[in-house]
């Protein structure tokens, strides 16, 4: 009898044993309301006994419903809180009581109190480190805050955003209790957790039904966009999902930053969106939608007065840009979790908006300073990758400021005045000068042909201090207060030039006083290719491989050219092939006499660029004898950018060069098409002018003399339709004809 009696205790023991699915986390207070949710494997009963002390004392219930199974997902608001005030709380459900938790209210917007934010997103299982965001939560985060601040979770910390995949399956009711939740409960039983939809989502109920978001979106979108206000913030969270691209959602966004702008309590506006609109790690994943909400930040920034960040994801890497003219940070916190983006794993491109990218996994922590001198100091903690491990290393970080001094108005300095080498150009202005001692962030030069400074700049450069592209800062050796410009403007001509600088808190001074310049007559020669802009069809080009394509705007679905009417697609997307080269060769045989002597440079360039940074353009300057056979050859010019690129290089020639050829090249690594783009190509070349005095433009046979027997020599070029000659080429049309015989005959007689 007692063996069945306690048979039977087990068994009824183990029919109503209970256990929690999710433990308790918090969601959108207000100033004076929290509201605490939890899951359980059974019971509906909600409860939450809370207290200003460990004691407790009061009790609050609750609603439940039914998540899967019979598991039940409670839901309980707690009101008339006190701001700046920590409770205590633990949740009970039936025979369940959870450990005792504290919290800690938002202060009054007037107290005008500082507080922290982490930022994280994209963590996703990745089942080849399945363990990562436990790991990023434990070690990284929680660790990070006890050795960096009071050890005290809801005191050092206030938010944590997370714009979206927060889970790899979100039809998987498993993966969010046991990916997302349990691996984080350490943080979000003690601090509000703010999270935006994701694609990994896929917009299911598990979503909605898990997260109690701040009802003030659009009515029947409520917890796709909301926002809500902390202290001296507002925190905006944006869908970019596919489905929720909509107009309604922009125009919300925007009345929701009007509302910002005149609110005197408000200093900065974060939005969290997880797509992003440019994405230097992983091409594939923009979207253009991300861009209409950027421009309407750097709308509210500029009109306001008030900077701003969007936080995105997606990608899994972590990036950190600004826009060039507004106080706006462009900021990408993954991953947290998911698989990280490596370089050279995608299409890639460097992105002028971009100053630092990093293929590693961590989060970020921003520390908003309120009162009388308010800002925010943004960090990047780095929890490395799968090739170096990093302890919370600090890789990132920018500190800015409401209240920020621009810096000192630069002065120029050369060039100025006339006689100035139209191909070797350098500008200089003095150095950078700034009242609240920030350090010097990027520099903008702008030069205009004419001085029409209402004109569209003739050149227009925008460059960074630092700019971290596949774990390399290419702005290293970069003087932000000169820049060099090459082959660029023309002989005898007029220009002025401008520079404004901008500071390490985003501000920008205004521009210099223009500085007015003359050209003289370059000592490059002119540009030696024939039809260096496909503007002429493909005329004076080989092709060796491939296809080679002269190409209108959007032709074939195509780009814009850099300049003129057409562009070179070398590979081609008309037509398209896998590797294309197309060659044109220049007769230098004139300039023999330097060359030996080692005395003649060749200076050669363009504009490159491709579809979406997947495709590879190349370029290359192969010096030939007379024979046409190699002697030696420049390093390749190449990009991955997708915006049209200026590259150039200067070789000396080596002995015996007759001939140099130019190659095109263009690689598809993804797509049906050959997306590798050229425009504006040249070679110019460098003459040392104590070779070449004895060199007269229409003497074929080098005989210092312009007679018969060059005219001879010329009717020979033209019947026996050989390469084109620049010394035969009188007037210099570019072709060799009777043109350029009558020129010559004219010449001679007149002597």
């Amino acid at each position: 009898m007692v063996k069945t009696a306690y048979i039977g205790l087990l068994l009824t023991s183990y029919l109503f044993s209970q256990e929690f699915v999710v433990q308790p986390y918090l969601q959108s207070p207000t100033w004076s309301t929290m509201y605490i949710l939890w899951e359980t494997d059974s019971n509906s009963d909600s409860r939450v006994e809370w207290g200003t002390w460990p004691t407790l004392g009061e009790v609050t219930t609750g609603t439940a419903i039914n998540t899967d199974g019979n598991n039940q997902l409670h839901t309980v608001l707690l009101t008339e809180l006190h701001t700046s005030r920590r409770y205590y709380y633990r949740v009970v459900t039936g025979s369940l009581t959870s450990e005792i938790y504290d919290f800690i209210m938002p202060a009054d917007p007037m107290d005008e109190a500082s507080f922290k934010i982490v930022a994280m997103s994209d963590m996703q299982k990745d089942n080849s480190n399945p363990n990562k965001f436990e790991e990023i939560v434990h070690d990284g985060i929680i660790t990070y805050l006890a050795e960096n601040y009071f050890g005290d979770l809801p005191f050092d910390l206030q938010m944590i955003l997370v714009p979206g995949d927060l889970v790899d399956n979100g039809w998987s009711y498993s993966q969010w209790a046991n990916t997302f939740f349990a691996p984080a409960h350490p943080l979000f039983a003690h601090v509000p957790l703010y999270p935006v939809l994701g694609n990994h989502e896929s917009d299911t109920d598990y979503y909605f039904n898990y997260f109690h978001l701040p009802e003030t979106g659009t009515p029947g979108y409520e917890e796709h966009w909301w926002f809500t206000d902390y202290s001296n913030l507002r925190v905006v969270g944006l869908d970019s999902n596919p489905g929720y691209q909509l107009d309604i959602q922009l125009s919300w966004l925007d009345e929701v930053l009007d509302d910002a702008c005149y609110r005197t309590n408000i200093d900065f506006v974060f939005a969290q969106l997880h797509h992003p609109y440019k994405s230097e790690l992983w091409l594939a994943g923009e979207t253009d939608y991300t861009g209409e909400v950027i421009s309407r930040m750097e709308a509210f920034t500029t009109e306001c007065g008030k900077p701003s960040i969007h936080f995105f994801g997606h990608t899994h890497g972590y990036s950190r840009g600004q826009s060039r003219d507004h106080e706006h940070l462009w900021v990408n916190v993954a991953t947290a979790g998911g698989n990280i983006d490596s370089w050279g794993e995608y299409a890639q491109a460097d992105y002028p908006e971009f100053t630092v990218s990093q293929d590693e996994w961590g989060f970020v922590m921003v520390e908003v300073e309120a009162g009388d001198d308010p800002g925010f100091h943004m960090k990047r903690i780095s929890r490395g990758n799968e090739h170096e491990f990093r302890d919370n290393e600090l890789r990132d970080e920018i500190h800015i400021r409401l209240h920020n001094e621009m810096p000192d108005t630069p002065v120029g300095i050369y060039p100025v005045g006339s006689g100035i080498d139209p191909d070797m150009l350098i500008l200089e202005a003095n150095n950078f000068q700034d009242s609240d001692d920030d350090e010097i962030m990027a520099a903008h030069f702008r030069l205009y042909e004419n001085c029409d400074t209402a004109s569209t700049p003739t050149y227009d450069e925008f460059i960074n201090r630092e700019n971290w592209y596949y774990y390399e800062n290419t702005q290293e050796s970069i003087e932000l207060t000169s820049l060099s410009i090459s082959s660029l403007l023309n002989g005898n001509s007029v220009y002025c030039w401008q520079v404004r600088y901008r500071d390490s808190s985003l501000g920008w001074s205004t521009w210099s006083e223009p500085l007015t310049f003359q050209t003289s007559e370059s000592q490059y020669t002119d540009n030696l290719l024939l039809n260096p802009g496909a503007e002429n069809g493909t005329d004076y080009w080989m092709v060796h491989e491939g296809y080679l394509e002269s190409l209108e705007a959007y032709e074939c679905d195509g780009v814009e050219p850099h300049s003129g009417e057409y562009y070179f697609s070398v590979g081609g997307i008309c037509n398209s092939a896998g590797y294309s080269e197309a060659s044109q060769s220049i007769d230098v045989i004139e300039y023999a006499d330097c060359i030996n002597e080692g005395l003649t440079q060749a200076h050669f360039g363009g504009y490159l660029s491709n579809w979406g940074g997947s495709d590879h353009p190349e370029m290359q300057m192969i010096f030939l004898d007379e024979s046409h056979n190699e002697i030696e050859s420049s390093p390749i010019l190449d990009t991955y950018n997708s915006s049209w690129t200026f590259l150039s290089n200067s070789q000396l020639m080596p002995e015996e060069t007759a001939y140099i050829q130019i190659l095109l090249m263009g690689t598809r690594y993804a797509g049906n098409d050959n997306d590798s783009y050229f425009d504006d190509l040249f070679v110019k070349i460098f003459r040392d002018e104590s070779c070449m005095n004895s060199q007269i433009i229409g003497d074929l046979n080098q005989d210092e003399i312009l007679n018969i027997l060059d005219i001879i020599i010329m009717v020979n070029i033209i019947l026996e339709g050989d390469d084109y000659q620049l010394q035969a080429d009188m007037n210099e049309d570019g072709f060799v004809n009777i043109l350029d015989i009558v020129t010559l005959v004219d010449i001679i007689l007149e002597m």
